[in-house]
Formats: structure tokens, C-alpha cells, sequence
């Protein structure tokens, strides 16, 4: 364990076990912050002790995963893995980020395994928790395997110099709204419209792509800039959209089964993550996970 011990903080207990009939505001952010670091770490904690049990009682019923291979599993699926022998001898973690948006959290880190073939991978995750008015429960994650010799740290860049943008947003109920960002989300990559990027990515927006490279707002305008689609790409749908409300944060989870220009084709998925303010919907988080490698 080269970053943490792994050992249990007592008072992540007050953040997971609560009564529901006497139901709370979230703590404070400096108590909220605490909590949920302390859960995180306990979280670590349990893939290596195979403790099923913490996991059963910090997810909640709707618990949806991207495992790091890009498949689905729900919570039922997610729990049956971790009542099997585990094929880790030791694990830490690092980078953790937590970010609050009233009583949803966001938390970002990198986890580092080491398995009893003696093989080690680390993986970027993304994990939203929502307060229930006792506790804190678990929603929703996401990994992505980090590249082998990818730097594990956020990417700082700077977002080019573009014209405004000119649109409109799409207005109706929240779901009808969100389905509609989301496909201009897409068509905004398709067409290098790094100024739509601009105009709803929030200001601390981070995203993670598929090798599981760590970005911010600034570094991921720079990229969005990049005539990707219209350099090596054939077709990049997007399908299968489900969206999750959480009060004013949105999950969108979705994937991209794409085709390049040179006949290979793979699978993405991702969450986006939205919260809406002052009556605007704006991403605050992005990550994307490699379902199927590009292959002919």
C-alpha cells in the first residue's frame, strides 16, 4: 500500500448508517468532504477485503457501473463480483478530488492494484454520490484503465481563441432539454465547434477519455478544437441515452459505436455529468471509457 493505509476512519459509520425518518440537509462542505474521502478510502478498502457487505450498504438501489472494460453492471451484477475471491493482494489510491453540488458529490481519483499474478493497473474512476437525508449512498461509477506510461495528473491547457458562439439552447421539460444537449454535445465533436463547448461547459468542468487521460476545462477546449471527427472519422453515433435525475444534477450515460475512415470500428461509453443553475443546464464532468477497441 504506497499511498494510504487502508485503515477505517470511525466516523465514515455516521455517513453511511442514518435515520431516513428524521431526514437532514447535507453537512457542511468541509464535513461533506471529510465523509466522503473517508468513504472513498473505505471503498479501496473493501475491493481488496472483499467486503460486499459495505458496498451492499453504500450503494444505492439504481447503482449503475462502467466497469474499466466499458460494460454495464448494475448493482446486483456489481455486488455478485465482490462476493467472489478477489484477485488483488493490495491496492491505494491517489489524486482524489471531491467536488459538491448541494446534496450530490462528485469524486475523482486513480486507483492502483496490484493483483497475485503480480501484475499492477491503474485506473481513473468517477463516482457521484447523492445525500438521501441520512447518508450518503452511491450511484453511480465509472472506470477507465490509465494508458501504461500515461502521467496520472489533470492536464492544465489553455482553451484557443474561437468566435462566440451564436446559437440557442433547447428549451421544454429538463429531460427533453438534456436529450438535446446531449446530441449537440456530440455534433459539437463532430464539427470541432469548440465555441458551443464553451458556451456549456462549466467553469470547473473536468474530463476523463478513453486512454484515461485527466483533463481541464482549458486542456479539453484545446482538444475539442481539434478536427478530430473530420480527419479519421466515418460515422459516430450516439445510442442508447439514459438519463438519471438527482435534483439539479443530471447523469447521461450513453455510447458511441463508431466507424473511421480507415474500416475499423470500436465502442465507446461515457456519463456526462450536468447541473443546472440560475435555470442552465452546464456539463461539469465528462468521462469516457473504451468498450470496444478499434479493430477491423
Amino acid at each position: 500500500m504506497s499511498k494510504s493505509q487502508l485503515i477505517t476512519p470511525l466516523f465514515v459509520f455516521a455517513a453511511l448508517v442514518g435515520d431516513a425518518s428524521h431526514a437532514a440537509p447535507p453537512p457542511p462542505q468541509q464535513v461533506a468532504e471529510a465523509q466522503l474521502r473517508a468513504i472513498n478510502h473505505r471503498f479501496v478498502d473493501a475491493y481488496v477485503l472483499e467486503n460486499a457487505d459495505f458496498m451492499e450498504a453504500l450503494t444505492d438501489r439504481d447503482f449503475q457501473l462502467i466497469g474499466r472494460d466499458g460494460s454495464w453492471v448494475d448493482r446486483a451484477a456489481f455486488l455478485e463480483e465482490l462476493r467472489q475471491p478477489s484477485s488483488l493482494i493490495g491496492a491505494s489510491y491517489d489524486d482524489v478530488d471531491v467536488r459538491l453540488f448541494g446534496p450530490v458529490a462528485i469524486v475523482h481519483a486513480v486507483f492502483e492494484a496490484v493483483r497475485k499474478d503480480d501484475k499492477a493497473e491503474r485506473v481513473r474512476y468517477t463516482d457521484v454520490y447523492v445525500w438521501n437525508g441520512a447518508a450518503w449512498r452511491l450511484v453511480s461509477g465509472q472506470n477507465t484503465l490509465l494508458k501504461s506510461g500515461l502521467d496520472a495528473k489533470k492536464a492544465i491547457g489553455v482553451a484557443p481563441v474561437h468566435a462566440v458562439w451564436q446559437g440557442q439552447d433547447p428549451t421544454g421539460d429538463d429531460h427533453s432539454v438534456l436529450m438535446t444537449l446531449n446530441e449537440n454535445y456530440v455534433k459539437a465533436f463532430r464539427e470541432a465547434d469548440v465555441a458551443w463547448y464553451e458556451a456549456h461547459l462549466a467553469p470547473d468542468y473536468v474530463v476523463v477519455f478513453g486512454d484515461g487521460s485527466f483533463h481541464d476545462r482549458g486542456a479539453a477546449l484545446a482538444d475539442f478544437a481539434i478536427p478530430y471527427f473530420e480527419n479519421n472519422i466515418r460515422s459516430f453515433p450516439v445510442d442508447k441515452v439514459d438519463i438519471r435525475r438527482f435534483g439539479d444534477v443530471a447523469l447521461i450515460h450513453a455510447e458511441n459505436d463508431y466507424a473511421l475512415k480507415d474500416g475499423r470500428k470500436g465502442v465507446n461509453r461515457y456519463t456526462d455529468i450536468w447541473f443546472k443553475q440560475d435555470g442552465k443546464w452546464l456539463c461539469v464532468a465528462a468521462h469516457i471509457t473504451v468498450h470496444k477497441a478499434a479493430t477491423k
